[in-house]
């Protein structure tokens, strides 16, 4: 696992990349993304019955903004295999049929930051 001074250290790294962005590049970028319980949970029993799903995975997306990268994220639940991989559920090559797998509704910082801390600031 990483340690807590790699993390803020990757943290202020980023941080630091946005304030060299255009104003709207700044103005568009996000800094962290909340996921709620409800939501996890709901991504979790979206397979229905009894057995839940077996993880979520963050795929990292950007949007441009003149002409620059503003980092996003996408985040879908996984179901383990039997040889013990973790496959994005019922996601293929195509786009997925309707009813389509359920995508975390995340929230990103800003606004959702919530206290100030060695992370967030």
């Amino acid at each position: 696992m990483a340690n807590w001074q790699d993390i803020k250290t990757k943290i202020t790294n980023f941080r630091n990349y946005v304030q060299g962005l255009t104003p709207a590049g700044k103005t568009a970028a996000k800094y962290s993304f909340l996921i709620t319980k409800d939501d996890i949970k709901a991504m979790l029993a979206q397979a229905g019955g009894q057995a839940e799903l077996d993880g979520l995975r963050i795929y990292l997306g950007a949007d441009i903004v003149e002409n620059q990268l503003v980092p996003n994220v996408t985040v879908v639940a996984v179901q383990k295999d039997a040889a013990g991989d973790y496959n994005d559920y019922r996601i293929g090559n195509t786009l997925p049929p309707d009813p389509a797998p359920l995508v975390a509704d995340v929230h990103p910082c800003p606004p959702a930051c919530g206290k100030t801390n060695i992370l967030n600031s």
